[in-house]
């Protein structure tokens, strides 16, 4: 007998040994990557969350608000209030749910157009001869109806929910149909010689799932919320470019004199678009355009973790040069809660960490957006806790 074949193991031995030890190692390794993530969750978002907090917290209190040019920016404090509505942090929800009742609100007599409108931003000392607050904000009104009706949930102001209302009946009043597009004007002149819509439009002016949120609770307004949704979600569905991204612009007006450039007014300027906006869009419409919101989803997780700022929007390339820029916590919080909202855990793990990495020296930056960045990375964070701790993010 050949004696190097008894130093040769039996297959037949080794084969079910092979076996069971995959068996006993692959479930071993799974738990230990599970541990890891839920302890990830745990210390690492927590971490951040806390330390963002903080410095939210120390510029609201210090009344560290206003922007370079002296102004206080609606989507800086509603973005944020939300933030302290969904993680019921009162201390911090107060001081600005104030600022938006007294002075971003635009209060009118009832029947005026503007009654109930939120201002995009508000200036205590304007220059000579401007207002303290000089247009609304669509996107404003959409962001600030959703922190005070995060807070009304949140700590019992039912006396919001009729603010609520109040700011989107306001919202709808923007609506209107240009050569046969339906669209909500991007925003309203409040000085009195103009007093006026303008007929633009952007699709991050545009959240049929809030609507939809505020509808199912019972909430109703006067004006007609249900048209509002479903023209919202036909026009998201119509943007949607065929690399998956979507267009921004609504000009409808254009559509008549260069059809061959945009269409039926929908189109991107310069045939380029910006991720965050077009994540901004998707998260919102998650439960009114699933489709849309997967395959925006989807055009990001494929180029994870290189993402860039700027793509163009038919063909999806990135761009190259001097605009070809990283993607930055604005992109990657978005994409986060889009993550969550379709349940997509790879891709959250990943935003989480981004988000995580590029928030951390928020707190000493001192750019005129600190406020905006500060409050999209901890709604970001609350909502990759919600999801590691119970597998679905915030209540909407």
């Amino acid at each position: 007998m050949d004696s190097t074949r008894l130093q040769t193991p039996d297959r037949r031995f080794w084969t079910p040994v092979r076996v069971l030890l995959l068996l006993l190692v692959v479930p071993a390794v799974w738990i230990a990557v599970s541990q890891r993530s839920a302890k990830y969750a745990d210390t690492d978002v927590a971490a951040a969350r806390d330390r963002l907090r903080a410095a939210a917290f120390a510029s609201v209190q210090n009344g560290e608000l206003q922007r370079e040019d002296g102004a206080v920016y609606a989507v800086d404090v509603t973005q944020l209030a939300t933030f302290a509505a969904m993680s019921n942090d009162r201390a911090l929800y107060n001081p600005l749910r104030e600022i938006i009742l007294t002075q971003l609100l635009v209060e009118r007599v009832p029947g005026d157009p503007a009654h109930g409108m939120v201002a995009w931003r508000y200036r205590p000392n304007p220059p000579e001869g401007e207002l303290q607050q000089d247009a609304s904000g669509t996107t404003e009104a959409l962001r600030a109806a959703e922190a005070l009706w995060h807070g009304s949930e949140a700590f019992g102001l039912d006396e919001d929910r009729a603010t609520v209302a109040l700011i989107l009946d306001a919202y709808a009043r923007h609506a209107a149909r240009d050569n046969g597009t339906w669209m909500i004007r991007n925003y309203f002149n409040l000085h009195p010689d103009i007093y006026n819509f303008i007929t633009n439009s952007f699709l991050v002016d545009y959240d049929p799932d809030l609507l939809t949120t505020v509808i199912e609770a019972g909430l109703e307004g006067k004006e007609d919320w249900d048209q509002v949704v479903a023209e919202s979600a036909k026009l998201i569905d119509n943007a949607q470019t065929p690399a998956g991204l979507l267009h921004q612009m609504i000009r409808p007006e254009v559509a008549t004199v260069m059809p061959h450039l945009v269409g039926d007014g929908l189109y991107s300027a310069n045939g380029i678009e910006q991720l965050s906006n077009v994540l901004t869009v998707a998260e919102r419409c998650a439960r009114t355009n699933p489709a849309v919101s997967q395959r925006v989803l989807e055009f990001a997780r494929d180029r994870m973790p290189q993402l860039r700022l700027y793509y163009h929007a038919d063909t999806g390339r990135r761009l190259r040069g001097e605009q070809d820029t990283w993607a930055g916590v604005e992109t990657w919080a978005p994409l986060l809660r889009l993550a969550v909202k379709l349940d997509d855990r790879r891709t959250a793990e990943v935003a989480t960490r981004r988000v995580i990495g590029q928030s951390s020296g928020l707190p000493e930056y001192d750019g005129p957006d600190r406020m905006y960045r500060l409050g999209e990375a901890l709604l970001a964070l609350e909502y990759a806790m919600e999801y590691a701790e119970n597998g679905s993010g915030p209540d909407p």
